[in-house]
């Protein structure tokens, strides 16, 4: 196994970040630094990162979490923000499968193993989330009909998705939306680029999975035949 792929397996951190800890020479393997990616791991080499001795563990642990509005998605904070990571107890190092903006509530997943995090957070996995959007102000068909066949918004990020307007009381509307890419601030740069604010935001589904009756900040493990659902 190359030697990022390792690490990440291992919990350290995601690969990007374990690409950039084997650049700062912070790995070493039988006691020599390494700074080759590509290094292949082998059965009995003794791995180090930043001194400390790191193995795959053997339980892969996925968490399914319904997010509270005011928590963070990363797993480090300079600002001492309250994090998601932390609403779970466990001694695990967890990475979280995609993230949620701070004000945006709903299903979240989060794992120990940093490489499968990264998998399956990747665009190409086209795992489908489903949202719940309040807004003031609307989007007209024709726009609605642009973004389900993709376009580019005026910002110049591009943008895809299905959106089906549920309700209306006044200027104030309802919506489902659908993505299966998920770009940072995706639906509310969506509304905003045709005139309207979202006011709340909310995913209730995301790779096959909804939260059913988990309440605001508990959480749930996933069996092993969830967790082969989703690593399929």
């Amino acid at each position: 196994m190359r030697l990022n792929k390792f690490l990440a397996r291992c919990g350290v951190d995601s690969r990007r970040k374990c690409d950039e800890l084997i650049r700062n020479s912070k790995v070493s393997i039988n006691g020599n630094i390494i700074t080759n990616f590509g290094y292949q791991v082998l059965d009995d080499d003794i791995v180090m990162c930043e001194g400390k001795y790191v193995n795959i563990e053997d339980d892969k642990v996925v968490y399914l979490l319904n997010k509270p509005k005011g928590y963070i998605c990363t797993s480090k904070d300079t600002h001492d923000r309250n994090k998601v990571i932390d609403l779970i107890d466990t001694n695990l190092r967890l990475f979280t499968i995609g993230r949620l903006d701070r004000d945006t509530t709903g299903i979240i997943l989060l794992t120990n193993d940093g490489d499968l995090a990264n998998q399956l957070s990747h665009p190409k996995y086209e795992k489908e989330k489903k949202y719940f959007v309040k807004t003031k102000g609307k989007i007209e068909s024709a726009d609605i009909k642009k973004v389900k066949n993709g376009c580019r918004l005026e910002d110049g990020t591009k943008v895809r998705a299905k959106i089906y307007q549920s309700s209306q009381l006044g200027n104030n509307y309802e919506w489902d939306v659908i993505l299966t890419e998920g770009k940072n601030r995706e639906i509310k740069k969506i509304f905003s680029n045709f005139g309207a604010k979202v006011t709340l935001l909310h995913r209730y589904f995301f790779a096959g999975f909804q939260l059913n009756n988990i309440n605001p900040g508990k959480y749930r493990k996933l069996s092993k035949n969830e967790l082969n659902q989703i690593i399929k």
